[in-house]
């Protein structure tokens, strides 16, 4: 679909007219016109800013291919595919990131970015301001990249604030040598983590086999996140971090009822105690 339907698809889902989104973005209606007739293609900037107004991932917005490589973000080819850890092709990663179930090489999505986007700009005819801009909006949003992003914007002051730069900064190295094996399973537990806070709350009693149980998923899940599972004291700090912070209060709230939250921490306090 090209970038001109997906905007109207964007819009009208937004229930928005043109004039509307014309203010949203402060330009003119007869701009977003012409994207629709697809007479003029916004630059990166503005289809950053069309992400952001909308909600709409850049990616969704562009025209990207159906492969490509959820490490660098370069178009993917059967030659370029890398390899898991069975030595079987994968579509989701290029060669030179990825091979045998492992990143081939440690970096940081700003190296990537530094290393990758003068060829960007070189195969494209884009400039290297405009293909930096690109990468730096398209890379947070690929497997590798995503998680860390995630919990920097969300949670990033204040685990730095906390716990400090050195730690933080292990946990992100972690998250980022993740093979996607291990990351499916962290995935997995996560879910499984929530499903078990429902059976336990269900007992009634922090204390109970099955918050035993949630407590040791939980922790592991921290692990994994963490690179490694955490001290008595560093958990415990966690567990009543998370009351004092409405996003994880609703994180547990919504899919497992009020007081879900207080009902974990209770049991993280019970388990260490009897530790």
């Amino acid at each position: 679909m090209a970038f001109a339907e997906k905007l109207i698809a964007v819009r009208r889902a937004h229930h928005l007219t043109q004039e509307q989104l014309a203010a949203k973005l402060f330009v003119t209606r007869q701009a977003v016109s012409r994207w629709e007739r697809g007479e003029v293609t916004p630059g990166i900037d503005m289809m950053k800013l069309i992400a952001a107004v909308t909600g709409e991932p850049l990616s969704h917005l562009l025209e990207m291919p159906e492969h490509y490589c959820q490490s660098c973000g370069m178009i993917l080819t059967p030659d370029d595919y890398g390899t898991d850890a069975t030595g079987a092709t994968t579509d989701h990663y290029c060669k030179w990131c990825y091979g045998h179930g492992k990143y081939t090489y440690d970096t940081t999505m700003e190296a990537m970015i530094e290393d990758c986007a003068p060829r960007l700009a070189q195969n494209t005819g884009m400039s290297l301001d405009e293909a930096v801009s690109l990468m730096g909006a398209v890379l947070p949003q690929l497997e590798r990249w995503r998680s860390v992003h995630e919990n920097e914007e969300r949670y990033g002051a204040e685990a730095r604030a906390r716990y400090g730069d050195e730690a933080i900064d292990a946990a992100n190295e972690a998250l980022l040598d993740m093979d996607p094996e291990t990351w499916n399973d962290m995935k997995e537990l996560e879910r499984a983590i929530l499903g078990q806070l429902s059976i336990a709350m269900g007992d009634g009693d922090p204390k109970s086999n099955e918050a035993r149980k949630l407590v040791a998923m939980h922790r592991r899940w921290i692990g994994l996140n963490w690179g490694h599972e955490p001290q008595d004291e560093a958990y415990l700090g966690l567990a009543n971090g998370y009351l004092a912070d409405q996003r994880f209060v609703d994180y547990y709230d919504n899919p497992c009822g009020t007081g879900a939250t207080a009902f974990l921490v209770q049991a993280i306090e019970s388990s260490l105690t009897r530790a």
